[in-house]
C-alpha cells in the first residue's frame, strides 16, 4: 500500500474503480471508432474484391482470388478482431477493479504509473482513441511477466495496446482496395 498520509483502503478502491473507468471510457471510444472502420473497410476490400472478380479472367483471376480474399479477410478481420478484443474487456469489470487494486495496493511505482495514466487520460480526452490508448503502453510493461496473476488487467491493456496497430491495418488495406478497385472499375468501363 501507499505510504501516503491519508492513502487507505478506500483511496485504493477509488484509485481501481477510475482507472477502470479511464479503460472502459477508451473501449466505447474505440468500438465507436472501430464500428465506422468496420463499414468502410467491409465497402472498400468487400468491393474492390468483386470489382476484380468482374474485371479478371483466366489464371490472373484465379490470383486475385487468393491474393485478394486474403486481403480481404486481413482488411476486415483485423478490425474485427481489434473491437472483439475491446469488447471482452467490459465483460470482467468486477475482476478487472479487483486485479488493478491489488495491482497498485503493494507496489508504489505501478500506483504512480496508474496514477499518471488517468491523470493523462483524463487531461487528453480530445485526442483520438489511438493517441489516447498510447498512454496504457507503460502500465501494460508494469505488468511485466505477471500476465497469470493479473489476467484481465493484462487483456484489457493488451486490447487497448493493440487496438491502433490493428485499426491502422484495416485502414491501409482499405484504402489499397479502394485505389485497385478504382483500376478496376475503369478497366470494366473500357
Amino acid at each position: 500500500m501507499s505510504d501516503q498520509p491519508g492513502f487507505g483502503l478506500d483511496d485504493l478502491d477509488r484509485l481501481a474503480e477510475r482507472a477502470v473507468d479511464t479503460v472502459l471510457s477508451l473501449v466505447r471510444r474505440g468500438l465507436a471508432l472501430g464500428g465506422g472502420v468496420l463499414i468502410i473497410a467491409t465497402f472498400c476490400c468487400g468491393g474492390g474484391f468483386l470489382l476484380g472478380l468482374a474485371a479478371l479472367s483466366g489464371g490472373v483471376r484465379t490470383v486475385w482470388v487468393v491474393l485478394g480474399g486474403f486481403f480481404l479477410v486481413v482488411g476486415v478481420g483485423s478490425v474485427i478482431v481489434a473491437m472483439w478484443r475491446l469488447r471482452s474487456v467490459g465483460k470482467g469489470t468486477r475482476a478487472l477493479v479487483d486485479e488493478v487494486r491489488a495491482l497498485i495496493a503493494g507496489d508504489r511505482r505501478t500506483e504512480k504509473v496508474v496514477i499518471e495514466t488517468i491523470e493523462t487520460s483524463e487531461e487528453s480526452k480530445d485526442e483520438g482513441v489511438v493517441a489516447l490508448s498510447r498512454q496504457f503502453f507503460e502500465l501494460r510493461d508494469t505488468i511485466g511477466d505477471r500476465h497469470d496473476q493479473f489476467r484481465a488487467v493484462a487483456s484489457a491493456l493488451h486490447a487497448v495496446t493493440t487496438f491502433p496497430a490493428l485499426v491502422a491495418l484495416s485502414t491501409v488495406v482499405s484504402f489499397a482496395f479502394a485505389g485497385i478497385g478504382l483500376l478496376f472499375l475503369i478497366a470494366l468501363a473500357l
